[in-house]
């Protein structure tokens, strides 16, 4: 295929090495597609230069932030990636309203780094926040161990630009803190991994920065009691949590050895953020501290004053397990919290039915569980998830907490949503990308 005519437009680079194809073709999911060509766009101009040729060309596009995705969102079939990495400004900083305008390849971490030295923060931070960037962080909704006080990714974007797949570019949103000015395309936007338009850029709103956070790791001895006391502290507005994280033995042991963490030796663990002035945060740890000896910890409760690297260690979970057993497989529920140990009891019998073992952490504080557990043939795997997504909808949950759909998750859909709103979402898709070239075969668009 002969991509000349479309280098020709560019300011940025069109590149068809293979080697780089190929590592451009996979994500950090199991899925494995084909892509036909990399563009790294300079601006939305290149992006939308790229949108035009592709409709007239009939070639799909599919839009790459840090490809940590875990559902194949940014997997191409037989496409054009773009990949947003020279895309990577803080265009404005608007301190006195709280805004920030960025462009789609702003890496999540480095983006709180910049912030920390204007005493504010970005709260959404994903497991993967060292490497995903806000613009597939707002593709995904992403969410993270702060999300159980301040919200997913799509309570934090105000506004943004994006490219239709028509080839449109379009302004979506406000700076107002509010508005009930026609329909909010900006909230229908976050999270529609790129099937419906590709972010150019995007205005994300801010928090300042609590005047003390401290970490807080939790020793317990059983998966079974951590999650009773994930249920308790969700009843405590007054200590001032802003996330709960739940790990379970293998985690700390994964962590322990292969980064060196100093988490004691437990059946599971929590991972704790309180958020206080200075002048109250000892009441605060004081209560947190009664209300944790109810549960009988099986060591003294750890303090860390660098949170944000607590988060850094507990967002390599993924990792450490990974060299200790191998590549595995990677899914994500999400129940109401008060229904999180049921979730946790249910997976745990059904992986023990199987003969199977599984390795359980999560954001415990928002009833959402991370599952890891050894490569299946498709027949079994199947079978699995047909169990698990179901238990969790069947508790009031979802298939999907954060990882998204993606490709893996499209054929189990109709679990959580009617025939009549896939039908829906499907003309929503027909609306803005008619010739169905953003992001094909993904989510809704796969059924």
């Amino acid at each position: 295929m002969n991509f000349d005519t479309l280098e020709k437009e560019l300011s940025g680079k069109v590149l068809l090495d293979e080697h780089i194809l190929k590592a451009y073709s996979k994500d950090m999911s199991i899925v494995e597609g084909r892509a036909l060509a990399l563009v790294r766009p300079q601006d939305e101009q290149d992006v939308l230069k790229v949108v035009r040729w592709a409709n007239e060309s009939k070639i799909p596009v599919v839009a790459r932030g840090g490809g940590s995705s875990l559902e194949g969102e940014s997997v191409p079939f037989d496409a054009i990636v773009i990949d947003f990495s020279s895309m990577n400004k803080v265009l404005e900083l608007d301190e006195q309203n709280l805004l920030a305008l960025v462009e789609p390849g702003v890496v999540n971490r480095e983006f709180n780094k910049f912030l920390s030295q204007k005493w504010l923060f970005y709260p959404p931070n994903p497991g993967s926040w060292e490497i995903s960037t806000l613009g597939g962080n707002a593709a995904t909704n992403a969410a993270g161990p702060r999300s159980y006080k301040y919200g997913s990714t799509r309570n934090w974007v105000a506004a943004l630009e994006a490219v239709t797949g028509k080839g449109e570019l379009s302004w979506f949103g406000t700076r107002a803190k509010k508005s009930s000015s026609g329909l909010d395309l900006v909230r229908l936007l976050v999270g529609s991994e790129g099937t419906l338009a590709i972010f150019t850029k995007l205005l994300v709103r801010l928090a300042p920065i609590p005047e003390k956070r401290v970490g807080v790791i939790v020793p317990l001895k059983n998966v079974t009691l951590a999650t009773n006391v994930v249920v308790a502290l969700s009843k405590r507005p007054d200590l001032g949590i802003s996330a709960i994280e739940f790990v379970d033995e293998k985690c700390v042991n994964a962590l322990n050895s292969v980064y060196h963490s100093s988490i004691p030796e437990c059946g599971a663990a929590l991972m704790l953020e309180i958020e206080s002035t200075q002048s109250e945060l000892e009441t605060k740890l004081d209560s947190l501290l009664h209300t944790l000896l109810r549960f009988e910890p099986v060591g003294e409760p750890l303090y860390e004053d660098d949170v944000d690297s607590m988060w850094d260690l507990r967002g390599r979970i993924t990792f450490a397990l990974e060299k200790i057993y191998g590549k595995q497989y990677r899914e994500d529920v999400a129940v109401p919290v008060t229904n999180f140990p049921k979730l946790v009891e249910g997976v745990k019998e059904l992986f023990s039915k199987e003969g199977m073992e599984c390795v359980l952490f999560g954001h415990a504080g928002d009833g959402n569980l991370h599952l890891e557990f050894k490569h299946l043939e498709s027949t079994k795997l199947h079978q699995i998830l047909t169990q698990l997504f179901s238990l969790s909808v069947k508790l009031g949950g979802t298939i999907s907490g954060e990882h998204g759909i993606g490709a893996l998750k499209a054929r189990y859909l109709n679990f959580e949503h009617s025939a009549l709103a896939l039908q829906i979402m499907k003309q929503i898709k027909s609306v803005f990308d008619p010739n169905r070239i953003l992001n094909p075969k993904k989510s809704f668009d796969a059924l």
